[in-house]
């Protein structure tokens, strides 16, 4: 979200979103705000051997934790005016968390990707397993909600297919193979998605921008399964025509179904709940 202020964006997200608030992300406030650095905070909390810091490039592996105590802050701030704004809220609630893979994509230890090191990367997994676990129970200490945990993993195809390249650009990192663990949401924004390959979650988000008629049978499989499929669409009338068209060519009930801003939409919620209402409105 845009602007620096926890609590004018704890109330503006419940507001508009009461029926499922998630914690605000403001980067704009600077390193530590940032998804990696605040999943790498609560991930050094239950695994010091992921104490990092910002280098000139990004975030990388070292003792020194001054960056990371920024980041700790930022986020108490940003729950202390969830606490206080949404104070008895008993309904749904989210967090969004950097998943491992992405953080393994991004984060370096001297001057090499996470991906470089398969025993780590599987260190990584188990720790934000753990990780998650220990910060959900934080959460329902603060706010007495049903919170869901979101794994934002918008390079897990790349990780996945072994297309993340190295620093020189010359190769590219090995594919991991590793299983991952399963969050309540898990949100991917990029293009390919390895259908076979996608952890046991309760809902799947995903970019309908990016979608292709060749994903319609795998992402119909997920949804016949139980799976909620959410999908991140723009306000405009071609998002609603994609969405019905989908349905008509899988012949799937709309339901369970979610509409969600696509990644990136981030200053107004109301064009895809525009959307939301017409889908509504078609079935129902």
């Amino acid at each position: 979200m845009p602007g620096t202020d926890p609590m004018a964006a704890a109330a503006r997200v419940a507001e508009q979103l009461p029926d499922l608030p998630h914690i605000p992300e403001l980067p704009e406030r600077g390193p530590g705000a940032d998804m990696i650095g605040r999943t790498l905070a609560l991930l050094a909390e239950v695994a010091d051997d992921f104490t990092a810091a910002t280098t000139v490039t990004g975030w990388e592996l070292t003792r020194a934790s001054r960056d990371l105590r920024r980041a700790r802050s930022l986020l108490n701030q940003d729950l202390d005016a969830v606490e206080q704004v949404w104070a008895g809220h008993r309904g749904l609630a989210k967090q969004q968390l950097t998943g491992p893979l992405t953080l393994a994509a991004t984060v370096e230890r001297k001057g090499k990707k996470l991906l470089a090191d398969a025993g780590l990367v599987r260190e990584l997994i188990q720790a934000w397993a753990v990780m998650a676990q220990t910060h959900r129970a934080v959460l329902a200490a603060r706010v007495p909600a049903t919170w869901l945990l979101q794994m934002d993993e918008p390079l897990l195809p790349a990780v996945i297919a072994g297309t993340v390249r190295t620093v020189s650009g010359m190769s590219a990192y090995p594919p991991v193979n590793a299983e991952l663990p399963q969050p309540d949401l898990l949100h991917c924004c990029a293009p390919d998605l390895p259908w076979s390959r996608l952890p046991a979650t309760e809902a799947l988000l995903i970019d309908f921008g990016l979608h292709k008629i060749t994903d319609d049978e795998p992402l119909a499989e997920l949804a016949t399964k139980g799976t909620t499929v959410g999908f991140g669409v723009s306000g405009d009338a071609g998002s609603v025509r994609s969405v019905l068209e989908f349905y008509d060519r899988t012949g799937l009930a709309p339901e369970p179904f979610l509409v969600t801003p696509p990644c990136g939409m981030v200053a107004d919620y109301t064009p895809w709940r525009r959307v939301a209402e017409e889908l509504n409105g078609r079935w129902g």
